[in-house]
């Protein structure tokens, strides 16, 4: 179904810079001005976005606010790797379409290559393109039973050891059925579409981005008996540290840290989500990916 045209585009950069943008940007927003929309940079990127363009004259480009920009543009496009399409999901309301170019090395969860996203662009800027809906799920820490922290995760959540050759103590909790107890370098609550990050490498399965569920896996267990586990996505898993106690951390997607104290409890609530539309790209599947990702080992 046609939708609505796209008149403002916001445009995220990866955190780092890379010379591909000296070619990219300057032929991305001609392209897009001579369409007659409007470009979108967040006002922190003021500096780079200058340097990348080598002086010309670029007023025909505005500069917003973090808030304003994540809330108020009609199309994102997210410049870099999946790790700058995650930290856009994580910001942007609900309600606006993301576009992921892919200028990293993997490129799991961007459905475009910088090769090919411009065959697709015109479409999508006059409202022929689908998008898919995923999940972000809400993580809290509980400190002397009040909220310390909270946020949401779109690939992971990780409860993990911060010392060299200590091991952690974990109670794993499911509403208010205890799972088991944890001994290791921690665990990693993930959702499907991020089962092919962390949680793989750390031997944990695959799992089809449709299917609705989180996967919890051991961090290096001692212990032959402590397994992935996959549990229903509205489901509440409370994560208590035990005794012996040694220094935490909670990070998500690999973006924010906490530090996590001995009495502190990390609830992550499947009932309390955040919902995201990604742009798909309608000539590649879920299991192409991870053929030429994983099995065939290719890297855009």
């Amino acid at each position: 179904m046609k939708k609505s045209p796209l008149f403002v585009i916001g445009i995220t950069l990866k955190p780092n810079s890379t010379p591909e943008f000296y070619n990219i940007l300057p032929n991305l927003c001609s392209w897009l001005i001579r369409r007659k929309r409007k470009v979108v940079f967040r006002l922190e990127d003021t500096e780079r976005v200058h340097k990348f363009f080598k002086g010309k004259k670029i007023e025909d480009f505005e500069f917003w606010d973090s808030k304003a920009f994540h809330q108020r543009v009609e199309l994102m496009l997210s410049l870099g790797g999946d790790g700058t399409l995650i930290g856009v999901c994580r910001r942007i309301k609900s309600t606006i379409p993301v576009l992921g170019i892919n200028l990293g090395r993997l490129g799991f969860i961007t459905e475009f290559n910088k090769n090919e996203y411009f065959d697709h662009l015109e479409d999508i800027l006059n409202g022929k393109y689908e998008t898919t809906t995923k999940p972000l799920f809400h993580v809290s820490v509980l400190r002397n039973s009040k909220i310390h922290f909270q946020d949401y995760f779109f690939n992971d959540a990780v409860v993990a050891k911060n010392d060299i050759a200590r091991m952690i103590y974990l109670r794993a909790e499911l509403g208010k059925e205890h799972i088991y107890n944890l001994s290791g370098d921690g665990i990693i609550i993930s959702t499907p579409l991020g089962s092919t990050a962390y949680s793989m490498a750390a031997g944990g399965p695959i799992v089809h981005p449709d299917v609705k569920g989180l996967i919890l896996t051991p961090i290096c267990p001692h212990s032959l008996i402590h397994r992935p586990f996959v549990v229903p996505e509205n489901a509440s898993i409370q994560l208590r540290i035990l005794p012996p106690y040694h220094s935490v951390t909670l990070t998500l997607d690999g973006q924010v840290a906490i530090n996590v104290d001995d009495q502190d409890v990390v609830i992550i609530n499947g009932s309390k989500v955040k919902k995201v539309s990604l742009i798909k790209n309608q000539e590649r599947s879920y299991f192409e990916t991870v053929r030429e990702k994983f099995i065939l080992s290719k890297r855009d």
